[in-house]
């Protein structure tokens, strides 16, 4: 949730104002004007402008050097004692220099002066002066706090975004590898099917090329390459395996991030045709009436010990344990998925909030 001060140190304007330091300015102009104020009741006008330009030329000098000498080089480096001296003895300096500058303008009266170096004009001017430095140092930290967030948070993004592409490049060479074994189980049979499959093929690869590295698509799009995966393992399986897809609701008005379905339909075909099984099938159904996508997808179950996940070169695992993870980064609180199994049926459903 972005906060009011976020908005205005990300706005334009702040943006403008501190790369010409006119933030700076306008926070000493201020501070000016109420010295004015302050020292205004008893002395002549162009004296308290003068007395104030002193006092806060003196304080400025003091927050300066403090914020870019004694900060990073005592207090960044956790020197907590060499910086408290340090500050003690700027703040004394700062002092005793208001102090002689003063016994040398003609803007306090004779008779004041004698009192300029007494212990209680230094020790007021002092916290004066200390007060100021206080301000400022508050206001770098803020900053600085502000920077470190601001730096973490795109670190993160960057991180996320690095760790999306690589899921996401784990995930089409595992689907090429399943695609490719298929082409080549059909030309070693001299199928005339092979050239079908890889007509399927390169449809598929065309939406992973182009619609693939966009962070949203249609959901039109998706379903498109997911019936055309569907159509693809109808080649491959024949009358071994019933395919059933039923769509319902307007989807070319909402998007989803690509190949993010998929996986759930691999996983049914590795799973849901075993050895020992004549017919499989494999049912799915969407639902886009409202803004939540409702998937769900059903697979047959070959029985124990027949499953595609314990024959010989199976290479599956990687597919669901990524779409989990992308769902978790892309979707985060927006999203449920529920897996659930019998003797005879495997069952996902997932429901995403796309708005």
């Amino acid at each position: 949730m972005t906060t009011t001060s976020d908005s205005f140190i990300t706005s334009k304007v702040y943006k403008e104002l501190t790369k010409y330091n006119m933030h700076h300015i306008i926070l000493w102009l201020v501070y000016y004007l109420f010295w004015v104020y302050v020292l205004s009741p008893g002395i002549t006008k162009a004296d308290f402008y003068i007395n104030s330009f002193v006092i806060v030329m003196i304080h400025a000098l003091v927050s300066y050097f403090n914020i870019y000498f004694l900060f990073p080089l005592f207090l960044q480096k956790r020197g907590y004692i060499k910086y408290f001296v340090a500050i003690v003895l700027t703040i004394s300096l700062g002092s005793l220099v208001e102090a002689a500058v003063f016994t040398k303008l003609n803007t306090i009266a004779n008779e004041f002066k004698s009192g300029l170096l007494s212990p209680r004009f230094l020790l007021s001017t002092a916290m004066a002066i200390t007060y100021t430095t206080a301000i400022t140092m508050s206001l770098k930290l803020v900053k600085h706090w502000y920077e470190k967030e601001r730096l973490a948070k795109e670190l993160e993004k960057i991180n996320a975004e690095t760790e999306l592409k690589y899921l996401k490049s784990q995930i089409n060479p595992h689907f090429l590898f399943n695609s490719l074994n298929s082409v080549y189980a059909l030309a070693l049979q001299k199928s005339d099917l092979a050239p079908e499959l890889i007509l399927k093929l390169s449809d598929i690869l065309r939406y992973i090329l182009y619609e693939g590295s966009e962070k949203k698509v249609s959901l039109t799009q998706e379903l498109k390459y997911l019936k055309s995966y569907l159509e693809l393992e109808k080649v491959r399986h024949g009358n071994r395996m019933e395919l059933d897809i039923d769509i319902v609701g307007n989807t070319d008005n909402k998007e989803i991030a690509p190949m993010l379905l998929i996986p759930f339909v691999e996983n049914s075909f590795k799973h849901g045709l075993g050895k020992d099984m004549d017919k499989g099938y494999v049912k799915v159904q969407v639902n886009s009436e409202t803004n939540e996508l409702k998937f769900a997808i059903a697979n047959s179950k070959p029985r124990k010990g027949n499953e595609i996940s314990q024959q010989n070169g199976y290479q599956g695992g990687i597919g669901l344990i990524n779409v989990k993870k992308r769902l978790d980064m892309l979707y985060p609180k927006k999203h449920n998925l529920t897996m659930g199994s019998t003797e005879g049926e495997f069952k996902v459903e997932l429901n995403i909030n796309l708005i």
